[in-house]
């Protein structure tokens, strides 16, 4: 649950063999095996949420918003006229802001916090809607960074689906396959969506649209998971909410990790 391999196994084994003083590898093994076969269960469920979603619309909204009310803010949202230099602007404030993020991962919250490592994306993601919130970013470089994030997600998502498959180990999926993680894989992931998407819809998120972010892209593969969760669902606007459940979910995860290392084993 949370922050995939790199931000999620790795880091959760390491603090097990910090611990526990038995090796990370002997961790790292069972909890590969169980993120790689919940990652194909919740590319399936993906494709199942996006169907329910079309099946019943009062479930979900446009697949672009979280919020049920967000919608109808939107429509009165202004709308700015971009030129060529706001889109070279937007380009440069996504990379100043990635920047940001890894410099206060990397310099400030990995120091004081060593045993929680959060990936850089969740802190650059907080400090842009900061950024945003507090009406920093100017109208027309808003515009022009959401038309670039559509050009995107809407072209360049094909690539990178071929790279999720060009990734996929069928030798560790294959020794990873058997009946009891197959069961504990889809038990964790159908939790997760029931969960997340009940939890959501309570406090006024679209059950769909919570369900895909905050339930599937916490129990898939991280950031490659996310992508083709949110592909299967045909929700690839809905990235900065999933990276936000990732990246911090992640870090969430590692610290009750550590509390239960620390006190079952």
């Amino acid at each position: 649950m949370g922050g995939g391999n790199g931000a999620g196994a790795v880091p959760l084994s390491q603090i097990y063999e910090r611990v526990t003083g038995d090796a990370a590898a002997n961790y790292y093994g069972f909890a590969i095996s169980i993120l790689t076969i919940a990652n194909i269960f919740a590319i399936i469920a993906g494709g199942i949420l996006n169907k329910i979603g079309n099946s019943k619309p009062g479930l979900t909204g446009d697949k672009k918003t979280l919020m049920r009310s967000a919608p109808e803010i939107e429509q009165n949202e202004e709308k700015f006229t971009t030129q060529l230099k706001d889109y070279a602007g937007a380009i440069l404030m996504a990379l100043t802001f990635y920047q940001l993020g890894r410099l206060v991962a990397d310099k400030v919250w990995d120091p004081l916090v060593p045993s929680v490592p959060i990936h850089p994306f969740a802190f650059m993601i907080i400090i842009v809607a900061l950024a945003n919130g507090l009406g920093i970013v100017p109208g027309p470089l808003r515009q022009a960074a959401k038309e670039v994030q559509s050009f995107f997600t809407k072209n360049i998502v094909i690539l990178i689906m071929v790279g999720v498959g060009v990734e996929t180990d069928l030798v560790e999926l294959r020794d990873a396959i058997t009946f009891g993680n197959v069961v504990m894989s889809f038990l964790i992931v159908v939790g997760a969506v029931i969960g997340s998407g009940l939890v959501g819809h309570l406090v006024g998120f679209f059950f769909v649209d919570s369900a895909v972010t905050a339930g599937l892209c916490m129990a898939n593969r991280g950031g490659s998971g996310d992508l083709a969760v949110l592909g299967a669902a045909d929700r690839m606007d809905l990235i900065s909410y999933a990276q936000l459940s990732s990246r911090l979910g992640g870090g969430i995860i590692l610290v009750i990790g550590s509390i239960l290392f620390g006190t079952l084993m």
